[in-house]
């Protein structure tokens, strides 16, 4: 039986484009190459992961509340919306599923799965993995904002469960905080495949 190849998108999500309060350079051009290449190929993918930060207004992650960044991804605002054209796009899609994260004001997720003792902590992150186990096969692809941080932590928690040579990113559908650099060489080091389409 043939591989499912599976897609997750980390955090298109308008705060971290060019505009929003917490940019990342190239993030605008990332995700709507990633639209364009979605626009004709949502058919290549079994199912499709989107993750979301969805803060409250008090997030430990703010830097109003002691925490790294600027306040960005509060719940039911602009800027925790994913980026419309490539929403658009999605809503064409039966197989989507939105899946939240740092929802709790006491603590920051990173990663979809924030995995703590090798066991996952968010109930979508359980979702995901969960239908991971239920394919005999299947491949991961990965894209999103930002390379060094959520999917870079992402890609950190899954390869717990899945093994070498099933994750694949996609370069240039990622923007990166750093130029894309820890995530390069974490790839590197862990068997994770990075290519360009």
């Amino acid at each position: 039986m043939a591989a499912k190849p599976i897609l997750i998108i980390v955090d298109p999500q308008n705060d971290f484009i060019e505009g929003g309060s917490l940019a990342v350079s190239g993030a605008q051009k990332a995700m709507q190459e990633l639209t364009d290449y979605l626009s004709t190929r949502l058919t290549l993918f079994d199912r499709i992961f989107v993750t979301q930060d969805f803060h409250p207004e008090d997030h430990c992650s703010f830097t109003e509340q002691g925490g790294t960044w600027p306040k960005h991804c509060v719940r039911e605002t602009f800027g925790a919306e994913i980026f419309p054209p490539l929403k658009a796009v999605l809503d064409k899609c039966s197989g989507v599923e939105y899946c939240k994260k740092g929802q709790s004001k006491g603590r920051d997720q990173y990663s979809v799965f924030d995995v703590q003792n090798e066991e996952i902590t968010n109930e979508d992150g359980k979702k995901i993995y969960d239908y991971l186990k239920s394919c005999e096969q299947f491949c991961v692809f990965m894209a999103g904002i930002a390379g060094d941080v959520c999917v870079l932590n992402t890609i950190k928690d899954l390869t717990q469960f899945v093994e070498n040579g099933r994750i694949f990113v996609f370069k240039n559908f990622t923007a990166s905080l750093d130029g894309g650099q820890k995530l390069d060489d974490y790839c590197k080091e862990n068997s994770v495949n990075i290519f360009s389409v």
